[in-house]
């Protein structure tokens, strides 16, 4: 494969001009500049965008009733715009360069400027989750940044890990959904390599007992009913239909056989693993064998994407595979990167495959991008230096 051809870099002399500069990458790579709203519906990004977000986001309702929010990042709106525009049928590159608003604790500020690129419809994933991780090295260096650290994921390998256990299909489901929620997927995975739920004496087991032998909708309608009749509220942001999925869970937890620890041990290994890149196949190749497995295409496809990262120009003699990382946004569906700065993550993106269709699509849309936040890359610019290039 060719390396990336972007234009010569920009002199960047002041803040203001590091948007342009950096936009003038993918702009150079055939990305088509884009204006999304300022102003979305909030439901798009609260159903999709992880428990981060959700948390940060500005809601209001607008004089008609409907719920809406400046948008948080713009991903999402970029997805909706494409959507809407002649290019849905086929492949498109789009970029862009706005604000967008968080809540951010501590912060004086809670607008961003974010610039970055979207790639819909690329038939070749490995070649175009490449190429964005190149652009987004060449648009953090037009916009004066030349020394970062490089992390890199792939979350479709847990995917594939869960896949080729011997397990009930319902577990199978439960991992992979709350596996961006870290710290109760550790929760759930302790509960499900123990019986603990079936030998725990209180005051719920009974409820959880009853929901077992009742359908979803039915479950449903008791859990309504004894919240009712309770006067207890829905607290912590949870719907009565997500109490009840849990009430569920622990229902069906009660009728199956727990996890085997070597399963579970598994699991929590391949989900700690760091790793070089260039050793990293061969490594998970090597646990996986270990557990009577194989995830020979998905370990395939890891090391075709590091060799043509390699062959557009951008060395990982330096950067860290991690298979845990990448569990904040939802909508991610196989490769994630991230270029830091010290502490800070100043450009991040990734593969995003199911979310055009959960907008709207009438299928799935491959699709990978990145965003880059310009408060970030300026603090990083005036940072000591000192820090190795990668």
């Amino acid at each position: 494969m060719a390396p990336v051809k972007t234009p010569t870099r920009q002199v960047v002399k002041t803040d203001a001009q590091r948007p342009n500069a950096m936009r003038s990458v993918f702009e150079g790579a055939g990305f088509v500049n884009v204006e999304p709203p300022l102003l979305q519906p909030a439901d798009v990004f609260l159903d999709r965008s992880g428990e981060d977000i959700r948390r940060r986001l500005f809601v209001f309702n607008d004089p008609g009733g409907q719920e809406l929010c400046l948008r948080p990042d713009l991903t999402i709106p970029t997805c909706r715009l494409y959507l809407d525009s002649d290019a849905a049928k086929g492949s498109a590159r789009f970029c862009y360069s706005g604000t967008v608003f968080r809540y951010e604790a501590g912060e004086a500020a809670n607008e961003f400027v974010q610039t970055g690129a979207e790639f819909f419809g690329g038939k070749d994933s490995e070649d175009a989750d490449a190429e964005m991780l190149v652009l987004a090295v060449e648009a953090l260096r037009a916009g004066g940044l030349s020394s970062f650290d490089i992390k890199l994921g792939d979350l479709a390998l847990f995917d594939a890990l869960v896949d080729a256990l011997d397990i009930p299909s319902g577990w199978r489901t439960r991992l992979k959904r709350h596996f961006w929620r870290p710290d109760y997927f550790k929760e759930l995975l302790a509960r499900l390599s123990t019986k603990g739920a079936g030998t725990r004496a209180d005051e719920r087991v009974g409820l959880i007992a009853a929901l077992g032998a009742l359908d979803e909708k039915n479950a449903l309608t008791v859990i309504e009913d004894v919240l009712d009749l309770a006067r207890i509220a829905p607290v912590g942001g949870r719907s009565v239909a997500e109490i009840a999925e849990r009430f569920l869970e622990r229902a069906a937890d009660e009728s199956a056989a727990p996890l085997s620890k070597e399963t579970a041990k598994l699991i929590d290994t391949f989900l700690h693993l760091s790793l070089k890149p260039k050793d990293a196949a061969k490594c998970i190749r090597d646990l996986v064998k270990s557990a009577g497995l194989k995830l020979d295409a998905p370990i395939a496809s890891l090391e075709r994407r590091f060799d043509l990262i390699d062959k557009k120009g951008v060395d990982l003699a330096r950067a860290t595979f991690e298979t845990g990382f990448g569990r904040t946004l939802e909508y991610y569906t196989g490769f994630v990167f991230e270029l830091s700065a010290g502490a800070s993550a100043v450009a991040g993106g990734g593969r995003y495959d199911g979310l055009l269709q959960s907008l709207g699509a009438k299928s799935r849309v491959p699709a990978v991008g990145c965003a880059i936040t310009l408060e970030r890359l300026n603090a990083a610019i005036a940072a000591p230096k000192g820090r190795a290039a990668k």
